[in-house]
Order: structure tokens, then C-alpha cells, then sequence
């Protein structure tokens, strides 16, 4: 095989695998709303990193829905220097630390996504359906393995 079609080739599977994860997600209802149900858009930032600051420069936007025995996120991210080592839910109030409750990516058998739904246990579904803002998203990376952005949910 001659090297255009081979890159045309390689192209359409990049595609396709590109492609493939944001189906799937879509079709296991991807958020949109509030966090009750729905999700609503929060920001992530570095100053809101406790102890922080996470990394200066950079932000990201996120839209968290929680329903049905799982937490579906989408989030955006512009100015992190660094690779991502994990993006996780915690549970703590406005300018407090807490603990991990669920680790949104990468997946147990290692697949990264910045959309997807994980399975969460149902009373921490209630929970946070309850009281959203008893919890943050936290973004990780390389050199900010303590949180380089964070993000209350409302």
C-alpha cells in the first residue's frame, strides 16, 4: 500500500476512534442540566485549589450531571502545562480539602476521557443530588498531583 492511501486509512481510523467514545457517551445521556439531574456548568480554577494555588494560567470549565447509579461529566481544559493524572470527585465545602469519593478518569482499565459517565453507588448519588455544593471536581496533573484546578459544584 502506497503511502497516501495509507495515511487516508490511518485518518478514518483515527476518526472512528475519536469518534466512537462521544457516541457512546451521548447515548448514555451526557449532562446538561444541574447536578440533581441535569448538571450545571461550574469553573475550575487554580486560586480555588486548597491548599493551593493549583496551576496559575490555567482554567477549565466542567458540566457534571448525577442520576441513576452514575456521574456523567464533560469538561474543558485550557492551560495546563502538564499532562492530566486524574480528574476526581471530592467531598468537602468551599476552601476545605476532602476525601476522594469517585474517580472520574482515567478508567480502572486506564482509558482517559474529559466525557463519559462512571457507575457511582447509589447513596452517593442521593448524596450529592442532596447537596451538591459538599462537593469539587479536581483536576491533577504531573506537577500538580495535589490539584492543579478545582471546582465546586452548585
Amino acid at each position: 500500500m502506497s503511502a497516501r492511501p495509507r495515511l487516508a486509512l490511518s485518518l478514518i481510523v483515527f476518526a472512528c476512534l475519536v469518534a466512537l467514545p462521544a457516541t457512546f457517551a451521548h447515548a448514555k445521556g451526557h449532562p446538561g442540566g444541574s447536578t440533581g439531574g441535569g448538571g450545571a456548568g461550574i469553573q475550575l480554577t487554580p486560586e480555588a485549589v486548597v491548599p493551593g494555588p493549583g496551576e496559575m494560567g490555567a482554567l477549565a470549565s466542567a458540566v457534571i450531571s448525577v442520576n441513576h447509579g452514575e456521574v456523567c461529566f464533560a469538561i474543558t481544559v485550557s492551560g495546563l502545562a502538564d499532562k492530566i493524572t486524574e480528574i476526581a470527585l471530592y467531598q468537602a465545602p468551599v476552601g476545605q480539602a476532602g476525601p476522594k469519593v469517585l474517580r472520574l478518569t482515567p478508567s480502572p482499565i486506564g482509558l482517559f476521557q474529559l466525557k463519559d459517565c462512571v457507575p457511582a453507588d447509589a447513596s452517593l448519588v442521593r448524596s450529592i443530588q442532596r447537596d451538591p455544593s459538599a462537593y469539587y471536581v479536581q483536576i491533577s496533573t504531573q506537577a500538580y498531583s495535589n490539584g492543579a484546578l478545582r471546582g465546586q459544584l452548585q
